[in-house]
């Protein structure tokens, strides 16, 4: 029997210059942290057929900042596979919402499923009161937010895209997952060579128990440190050796403070 076939796509829109032109690059500093962990969690669902086993998950991550989004091309693909798909604009920071606005108004003009997250949707609901107009903007047009980590949830968001039942608004920043045993940031050597240092990145750890006034991370991230344990540490460097990945950027919010 033919499997159903579900599409993906992960976007990290890039942001625009001062003349109102795409800010891209052919080869971006480093990989987008944020796409890698996304990338992990929908390979993750995929091998547990999080949407039944005569369904095919397929999956595509695009980094806006060192490759063009083929719209026209992903909207093509979705309806010549039966329709069923979700496009997540993920890592979506402040000054990107304009260029993820742009992008997706035109997959929802197509009729595509749209989800929004990153700093600015989860900045903005933890730290300022009702809806702001440019989230009330995408929610106008069909668009979904997502606020807090993925970590756990994205399987959710995925059955309910399957379903044409998008919440308009996922909002888990008063309940932040442990990284522990979570699956692990991953991007393809395809995606990494698309960077200067082919190199590859992960977060160690999130969350600080500082106060600094200058920071969002405490909004967003939580003031509670969580991390990867050594083995999901040695996990993730091994997956990327055997691509041929020796090099790491690694972020975390507090390092110094993490006990462990």
């Amino acid at each position: 029997m033919q499997k159903t076939i579900f599409h993906f796509v992960m976007i990290k829109p890039s942001h625009y210059d001062d003349d109102g032109y795409v800010i891209q690059f052919i080869r971006s500093a480093m990989p987008s942290n944020t796409l890698a962990t996304i990338f992990g969690l929908a390979e993750d669902c995929r091998t547990r057929k999080v949407l039944g086993d005569d369904v095919e998950i397929k999956f595509a991550a695009i980094d806006e900042t060192n490759k063009r989004v083929p719209v026209d091309k992903i909207i093509r693909q979705i309806k010549k596979d039966g329709g069923h798909g979700l496009v997540g604009l993920i890592g979506v920071q402040s000054n990107q919402y304009p260029r993820a606005l742009d992008l997706a108004r035109k997959f929802r003009a197509a009729g595509v499923q749209v989800c929004i997250g990153g700093f600015h949707v989860s900045g903005s609901l933890a730290m300022l009161p009702g809806m702001m107009p440019e989230l009330q903007e995408a929610l106008d047009m069909g668009v979904s937010l997502f606020a807090g980590e993925a970590e756990g949830r994205l399987e959710m968001v995925l059955k309910d895209a399957f379903r044409s039942e998008l919440k308009p608004v996922y909002n888990y920043m008063n309940d932040l997952p442990s990284l522990e045993n979570a699956p692990k940031p991953f991007l393809d050597i395809g995606a990494v060579k698309r960077t200067g240092g082919a190199q590859a990145s992960f977060d160690a750890g999130r969350g600080c128990p500082y106060l600094c006034s200058f920071c969002t991370i405490i909004n967003v991230q939580g003031r509670k440190s969580r991390h990867r344990t050594a083995k999901d540490v040695e996990d993730i460097v091994r997956a990327n050796i055997e691509q041929g990945i020796k090099r790491f950027f690694v972020t975390d919010d507090n390092f110094a403070r993490n006990s462990h």
